[in-house]
């Protein structure tokens, strides 16, 4: 049986806002009978967006017989019964009531369903389904170990059985137009890539097929159908086209995502789910420069009322916050200026007047264990490379500096080295997003920024990545 997970991160989004309508009060039972199964506890869970909630407890008594039952009403959508983590079945609500009735021989196969035409439609699917993959797996092994001619034979017998199958999804999609089964099943395909067109002179574009792939990739997900959003297809659908099909730089990014968004637009909890999810991922990202694709949607859609359907205020300005904090510092733009005192606390230096090819702005603290592994190695980086153009501004992060000189001196830390002190205080912290220490950023000559919240060790291989190409540069002048 299949193993299921219960987890799902979407940030900003309100999950609670998800589930059954409160102001519904006509209520739900949903009954289930195995036989083979008595004095055991079963679970209905529901699906949304990447992952899998409980939804209702109940307890098979000893005829086999457990009733889910609430006041609230259930969303229309795919759920599952399940044992323990073990999948029972799936299933189709559309209504309030609905029984199902099977055994332990075989779950899916004997289910019998009343009240749920959805579901009735859904198991008829599945049913019809795991029979030609019976058929098609016999005809695969047979294929294994035949002789020519029988095996041109199976495989015309093969291509025959797709043929049928797709003839029956066809007619499902003909006879049950509009049903959440038919548009389910619609989604599970993918494009189909039509031989590629020759050029004029023969040749044949060899991106045709992943262009093609891409820009049909969504052509069978009807974005006005929000009870998508509550079976497993649309998140997969979506995480597939940012992963697989976009390609990783920040403007490629930010056009996929525009691209969603635009069609979700047609379904508010459709819309909702991508927007939620998508600023999760990318506010959460390890991966280097991702942030810019957060603040990109939070200026584009939560600051421009898009969301506000769905967050209060005070998310709404956290968010905000949040956003404008990290704006400054996204790669590319000119890093904040940095005022802070000398260590004798008797001269204020400052970032901007720092003359270096690359300048490495270090925030740290002696106190901070990270900081304490990861600032001797900075050290050697820099005795490498300060001969190359490279400088280091470090800053203190602590309002008391007497740990922070010693550990100056007992590591030799001849860089540019700076704090707040005595009377004054400065806002590095604010403006550099300082929640935590160490914070690297790597600045060229003009004080932009080209790489951030980096490790001491991912650091130096891009600055010989820099220095490679101002060297390769020079060379082509």
């Amino acid at each position: 049986m299949k193993k299921i997970s219960f987890t799902l991160l979407l940030g900003f989004c309100f999950i609670g806002l998800l589930s059954a309508q409160e102001n519904n009060k006509k209520g739900y039972s949903v009954s289930v009978k195995v036989d083979g199964l008595s004095d055991t506890m079963v679970y209905l869970a529901y699906y949304y967006g990447k992952g899998q909630f409980y939804r209702d407890t109940a307890k098979f008594d000893e005829s086999g017989l457990a009733v889910f039952e609430k006041d609230d009403s259930l969303e229309h959508g795919m759920y599952t019964v399940l044992l323990k983590q073990t999948k029972l079945f799936d299933f189709m609500a559309d209504s309030q009531e609905m029984s199902f009735e099977t055994d332990t021989s075989d779950y899916l196969r004997n289910i019998k369903v009343k009240g749920s035409e959805e579901s009735k439609l859904f198991f008829d699917y599945l049913h019809y389904l795991n029979k030609q993959q019976l058929k098609a797996k016999r005809l695969q092994d047979e294929l294994k170990s035949a002789k020519p001619k029988k095996a041109a034979e199976l495989k015309e017998e093969l291509a025959e059985l797709d043929t049928e199958v797709k003839k029956y999804i066809a007619r499902l999609h003909e006879d049950h137009k509009g049903t959440l089964t038919s548009n389910f099943v619609k989604g599970l395909a993918y494009p189909e890539v039509p031989e590629a067109p020759k050029n004029e002179d023969g040749s044949i574009d060899s991106t045709f097929e992943f262009r093609y792939f891409k820009n049909h990739f969504f052509d069978n997900i009807d974005f006005s159908d929000g009870r998508l959003v509550r079976t497993s297809i649309f998140h997969e659908k979506i995480t597939y086209y940012l992963d697989k099909l976009t390609y990783q730089n920040v403007d490629s990014i930010i056009e996929s995502v525009d691209l969603i968004l635009t069609k979700a637009e047609q379904s508010p909890d459709l819309f909702r789910y991508a927007l939620s999810y998508m600023t999760s991922k990318y506010e959460r990202s390890d991966k280097m420069g991702m942030d810019a694709v957060f603040v990109h949607l939070g200026k584009n859609y939560f600051m421009k009322g898009k969301a506000k359907p769905w967050f209060s205020d005070k998310q709404l300005e956290k968010l905000e916050e949040r956003v404008k904090a990290l704006d400054p510092l996204l790669i590319g733009k000119k890093a904040p200026n940095i005022v802070v005192k000398d260590t004798a606390m008797e001269k204020f230096i400052q970032l901007y007047d720092v003359e270096a090819n690359y300048t490495i702005v270090y925030i740290w603290s002696p106190e901070c264990g990270h900081c304490k592994k990861a600032t001797p190695k900075l050290k050697k980086i820099y005795d490498n490379y300060k001969d190359k153009g490279v400088e280091v501004f470090a800053v203190g992060n602590e309002f008391e500096n007497e740990e922070w000189i010693r550990f100056i001196q007992k590591h030799k830390l001849d860089w540019i080295n700076g704090s707040d002190g005595e009377d004054f205080t400065s806002n590095f912290r604010s403006l550099y997003d300082v929640y935590s220490t160490p914070q690297t950023y790597l600045l060229d000559k003009d004080k932009k920024i080209i790489a951030k919240k980096v490790s001491v060790e991912a650091l130096e291989e891009i600055l010989n990545y820099y220095l490679e190409k101002d060297k390769k540069d020079k060379n082509e002048e």
